[in-house]
């Protein structure tokens, strides 16, 4: 048993309008979303936000209160669904099954797909709610809201979607009117072409957040640089700016690299 968590509830500044429910080829941008999810899951809900009242008669998951942004739909879900979650944003309208299906097939609590060029596509996953739920817990206690967080403390499977024949293009969302006329992808340099899974025995994370320990984010900063998962290092390196100002530079240079161009 599966189901699939659509987040909805984002404000659309970039794309001026509401950005979900607008129409193109006749149907709203969820609903591709949504169809390519119910080839896979057994049921779909709508973590809708602020924005329910553009879905009257569809499944609602209200956000948590404990978190803000995706962290709290994914608390929602995880605390009242018993089903392996299926998540994904409302803008990514050639999302394909096979995104779903080999998310779905991993053998690990959390999987989540990565580009070749190291970036982490963190809204689209899968996360098994009794492995998640703890690690949630204490994200709430230390006032976390980073996605990637999720990532960072729970045994993960990182997925390529080179090695499992995935085009980019079909994880890539929608941020401006213009997107919707179609993109090419510019990636940039390859380094991350197959899968891997990480698991902390005790996360880097929890270490430095409960104890101020610092040696382990460094360890868990230059683990991500040598297995290609460079969006991670830099969430790591945003961490140790705090301490290290250095780091808020080198946390820039790297997101930069890893961001994805979209040629129209």
């Amino acid at each position: 048993m599966a189901l699939l968590v659509v987040f909805a509830g984002g404000r659309s500044r970039r794309f001026v309008r509401e950005k979900c429910t607008y129409q193109i080829g006749g149907r709203r941008l969820i609903d591709y979303v949504i169809e390519a999810g119910r080839e896979v899951a057994d049921g779909v809900v709508i973590a809708a936000g602020n924005n329910a009242s553009l879905y009257p008669g569809e499944r609602i998951l209200q956000d948590s209160a404990r978190f803000s942004g995706p962290l709290a739909a994914v608390d929602a879900a995880v605390n009242m669904f018993n089903e392996e979650l299926l998540f994904a944003p409302c803008d990514v309208p050639n999302v394909k099954p096979r995104v779903f299906e080999d998310l779905l097939s991993a053998r690990a609590p959390v999987a989540v797909w990565v580009f070749p060029n190291g970036r982490v596509e963190s809204t689209i996953f899968k996360a098994s709610p009794e492995a998640v739920k703890p690690v949630l817990n204490a994200l709430a206690l230390h006032k976390r809201n980073r996605l990637d967080d999720l990532f960072r403390t729970t045994p993960t499977l990182f997925l390529s979607t080179a090695q499992h024949g995935i085009e980019p293009a079909w994880l890539l969302n929608v941020n401006r009117p213009a997107d919707l006329e179609g993109m090419a992808v510019t990636l940039g340099e390859e380094v991350f072409l197959r899968d891997i899974l990480l698991s902390w025995p005790d996360p880097p994370l929890f270490k430095w957040l409960g104890g101020g320990e610092v040696d382990p984010l460094r360890e868990e900063f230059f683990k991500y640089v040598e297995v290609g998962l460079l969006s991670m290092a830099a969430h790591v390196a945003k961490d140790l700016s705090s301490i290290f100002r250095g780091f808020a530079v080198l946390a820039e240079a790297i997101y930069s690299a890893v961001d994805i161009e979209k040629a129209r």
